[in-house]
């Protein structure tokens, strides 16, 4: 039986970041440095433009709100593909090591664990793009649908030199876009396999015995616990390649987690007082659609945190299930140490400040609901004493 490849659950992201050039290379070639070079122009061209327009606004807050999501998360996505390119090294090192037999060594019946990671990171994947394609569509049509010269505002009259200032930010939200949602699904599914891994080291565990010794043989030999114990060190050694794996992808992904969780909470709250500030209209379904996305983003990335965190303090328990007391104190030994390791689960953090887990998703939802409340206090006080028109 052939077992899953880990790199299948991120080949659609290696593939599309392949394409705009921000996929990491050892010696990338001229065509490729172009492309790579094309994203960080379109990047950078698109969040000077809006800092121009926000620091134009910076004293109408009304106005400013209109720019102010998309101008940080554009941000933020530079703040990541920043850190993802500084961590070039560190990445294509973790690629190379997730090729270590270790991480194949299991009996073919575990491989649904990896099969169903796979799977599901790719629909995860397809179904995220999706809604970021949709919003770059209506990014191209709800200027045109409510009569506004551009996608995004521009502090000065460009005259006939409008169209152009509309492809460069179209052109500038579509890259962004695609490379943003791409380095999003890829640290998810690296902490899919992960998860997937300690599934799988859990069910080695427990049927460690039942390799070795027939299923109803309750005696304890001596043979059969040296062989135990060679299992067991190929699981310590699993194991260990398991928190290696969640180190390096810390090490890469926890600044750019930091910038983004900051955005998300920033562009939300906006998000939810521009609701306030506009009518029905195309640009209203626009933001409804951005702010799903955002949403979804913060929840798969802590989706994802919470199973590796839940799922290596089951280790303890897989010890307990693997018929211990059919065998000798060197056996109970290992088992112990892997029982004590797994009282402090693997975790992924943002800058260590805070862990991906549904606590700190649910966290994060509570002070959504306490911005919302300021948010509220200010539109009353935006339309009591300014007389400002709602924005169409």
């Amino acid at each position: 039986m052939v077992k899953s490849n880990n790199a299948d659950a991120f080949k659609m992201q290696c593939s599309m970041m392949t394409t705009t050039g921000v996929w990491p290379k050892e010696n990338p070639s001229i065509y490729y440095k172009t492309k790579t070079v094309a994203s960080w122009f379109f990047a950078i061209g698109l969040c000077v433009t809006m800092w121009m327009e926000a620091l134009n606004d910076i004293k109408d807050f009304a106005k400013l709100s209109e720019i102010l999501y998309i101008m940080v998360t554009v941000t933020a996505y530079i703040i990541k593909l920043s850190v993802f390119t500084y961590r070039k090294q560190s990445f294509l090192n973790m690629i190379k090591f997730l090729e270590d037999p270790v991480f194949a060594s299991y009996p073919d019946q575990a491989d649904h664990f990896m099969a169903k990671t796979i799977s599901s990171s790719t629909i995860i994947a397809k179904v995220y793009r999706y809604l970021v394609m949709c919003c770059v569509v209506l990014f191209f049509f709800y200027p045109i649908l409510d009569n506004k010269t551009l996608p995004f505002p521009f502090p000065y009259d460009l005259g006939k030199y409008t169209p152009f200032m509309f492809g460069f930010q179209l052109i500038g939200a579509g890259y962004d876009a695609w490379n943003n949602s791409c380095i999003d699904t890829l640290c998810t599914s690296l902490m899919g396999i992960a998860a997937a891994q300690l599934d799988i080291l859990c069910e080695k565990i427990i049927h460690i015995k039942e390799q070795i010794v027939p299923q109803g043989d309750s005696e304890i030999s001596e043979e059969t616990d040296k062989d135990t114990i060679e299992k067991l060190k190929q699981c310590v050694e699993h194991h260990l390649a398991i928190m290696l794996l969640v180190d390096y992808i810390e090490h890469i992904f926890t600044m750019g987690l930091f910038a983004q969780f900051i955005a998300s909470v920033i562009v939300i709250c906006n998000t939810l007082f521009h609701f306030v500030l506009i009518s029905i209209s195309s640009q209203f379904f626009m933001l409804a659609d951005y702010l799903m996305i955002l949403l979804v983003q913060l929840f798969i990335y802590c989706w994802y945190g919470n199973e590796i965190i839940f799922k290596s303090g089951q280790l303890g328990e897989a010890c307990y299930m693997s018929n211990w007391e059919l065998s000798g104190n060197e056996v109970r030994l290992y088992l112990f140490m892997i029982m004590e390791r797994s009282k402090k689960p693997l975790r992924i953090t943002t800058m260590k400040l805070s862990e991906l887990s549904l606590t700190t998703f649910a966290s994060v939802n509570m002070l959504l609901d306490y911005n919302i409340k300021v948010f509220d206090l200010y539109v009353c006080v935006y339309f009591r004493y300014f007389s400002g028109p709602i924005l169409v």
